[in-house]
This record gives C-alpha cells, sequence and structure tokens, in this order.
C-alpha cells in the first residue's frame, strides 16, 4: 500500500423501514415488508459483522438505525411473527425442494432454503430474538457507529414550523439513547435533504456531524471553490458538521478509516466525495 494515501474511504449504510405493526390482524401482508428486511439486510449484516470479527479483520463502519426500525426490532409482536415467518417458509421451500427436484429453479429454491435456516438459526440461537443488542455489541467493540435519523424520518425542508424540526431532533436521539444507552454523534438527515439554520438546530442537539445530498454543498453558501481538488477542501458550516455526496450521483455511502470514529482534519483530497464532520468538510475515495 501506499505511504500516501490520496483520502479517507467513509462507509455510511442508511436503515429506515416506515413503522408497520398491525396486532388487530393475526397476518398482515405490510409487515412482510420488515420480515423481509431482517431476511435479506439486517442479519446478513451482523452475521457479516461477526465473521469479520471472528477472522481478526480490523474493519469500521458507520450505519444509521431509524427510530420506527429501532421500534420493530424491539418489538416482541413482531418478533414471534418474523419466527413464524421463517418457520413458513421453511416448510414451503421443503415442499418446493421436492416439487422442483428435475426443474431448473432447483438452485433458487435450495438457496432460499438455505437463506430462511441461516436466519432462523442466527435470531433465536445466536441472537435470542434481539437484534439492536448485537448491533449494540460491535458499536461496543468500537468496530461500528451507529447513528440516528428523525423521528419519524421526517422531510425536515416541509417543516416550515420549527418546533416540529426541534421535535424530530429530540425524539430521534431520545429513542437513540433508550436503544443505545448513550446519545449519538451523528445523524442521517432524512433523504439527504437539508434546509438553512438546520445545521444550529444539529449542534444545539449535540449533533457533531450529519449527512446531506452532493448539490446541499455545491451550491450551498459560500460555494467551495471550482474544480478538484479544491471543490474538495475543507469548509466550515458554522453549526454542526456535514457530508456531501458523491458527485456522481446517488447518496454518500460513507464512513471514514477510523469507521465511526473521524479524524479531526482532512487528511488529503480526492477527485470524487466530500466528506464532513466537526464543522470540516474532507474528501473520500470512492
Amino acid at each position: 500500500m501506499s505511504s500516501n494515501p490520496v483520502g479517507s474511504l467513509c462507509l455510511v449504510l442508511h436503515a429506515h423501514l416506515p413503522f408497520v405493526r398491525h396486532p388487530e390482524h393475526d397476518d398482515f401482508l405490510e409487515e412482510d415488508w420488515f420480515f423481509e428486511g431482517l431476511t435479506e439486510t439486517y442479519l446478513p449484516l451482523l452475521d457479516l459483522f461477526q465473521r469479520l470479527t471472528d477472522e481478526s479483520v480490523d474493519w469500521r463502519l458507520t450505519m444509521s438505525l431509524s427510530p420506527t426500525l429501532c421500534a420493530m426490532l424491539a418489538d416482541d409482536l413482531l418478533r414471534r411473527r418474523y419466527q413464524r415467518y421463517l418457520a413458513l417458509r421453511i416448510e414451503l421451500c421443503q415442499k418446493e425442494l421436492h416439487r422442483s427436484r428435475s426443474s431448473p429453479f432447483l438452485p433458487v429454491v435450495e438457496m432460499y432454503d438455505r437463506l430462511f435456516q441461516r436466519c432462523q438459526a442466527w435470531f433465536n440461537s445466536r441472537y435470542s430474538g434481539d437484534l439492536l443488542a448485537a448491533f449494540r455489541h460491535f458499536q461496543d467493540l468500537g468496530k461500528l457507529e451507529l447513528i440516528t435519523c428523525c423521528a419519524s424520518h421526517g422531510y425536515l425542508p416541509l417543516q416550515v414550523y420549527r418546533p416540529a424540526v426541534k421535535a424530530q431532533l429530540r425524539v430521534g436521539i431520545e429513542e437513540y439513547q433508550r436503544y443505545f444507552g448513550r446519545p449519538p454523534r451523528g445523524i442521517w438527515l432524512s433523504e439527504c435533504a437539508y434546509t438553512p439554520g438546520d445545521d444550529e438546530l444539529l449542534k444545539e442537539a449535540g449533533l457533531r456531524f450529519f449527512f446531506v445530498e452532493t448539490h446541499g454543498i455545491l451550491f450551498g453558501t459560500p460555494r467551495p471553490r471550482e474544480g478538484p481538488p479544491q471543490r474538495q477542501s475543507p469548509v466550515s458550516t458554522g453549526g454542526s458538521a456535514t457530508d456531501g455526496g458523491c458527485p456522481c450521483g446517488g447518496f454518500p455511502e460513507s464512513t471514514a478509516t477510523t469507521g465511526g470514529h473521524p479524524p479531526p482534519v482532512a487528511q488529503s483530497s480526492s477527485p470524487h466525495c466530500l466528506d464532513v464532520r466537526c464543522g470540516i468538510i474532507w474528501p473520500l475515495v470512492v
């Protein structure tokens, strides 16, 4: 590896689902949205974290968990229903394995059977149904930094009543503290959308950094100087810190080489991404 790295790589995952819980029905299709997220995203991610740790890989990652998602992960009814969801799909897979033994679709059935079996073992045996404790475990190890979101993933630019913005931030922080036992250092703004003045509210709430879409920085006031590397030069927000996405398009997929523990200043410049923390923007390699 080069002794003079060209930047700091930041990987940030954003995890959010709207709150879905229908105790008035024995089975409700909308809840499958949450169960599919557990099966295809959250449990496989936790397994990856565990394998990296077991293999002594010095990994770092930042991940947001929205308050609504945390509430569902902590809900006993949804946990029981997820166990039933897995059991029914494993039963279906067993039938399909027999029915499809001479079919070209057999490998697909086998893949899903393995997936559901693994998720059942992870959820019931490894984590005892408590995935929040599992995420908290990796944060306590210093590998994963968990950040929060607005309370209901509210879109702040449309909330012209500023006390409502403060409430979104306050509840998001309070829920994070309830589940993880510490205040969050950062926040993923809903849809990475920013309104002038939000950084002051974030700073007032005790948040050190947040994430915003690229154009929120490139067309901000004052604007960054034109052209790389100047356009990715460090700038101050004047309030809480911000992180801009990749100018190539899409959302910022971020985290520093220190994972959830950002370096105090920019290390160097890169032609692709902006990352801002502690009042400073610094570039990322993507």
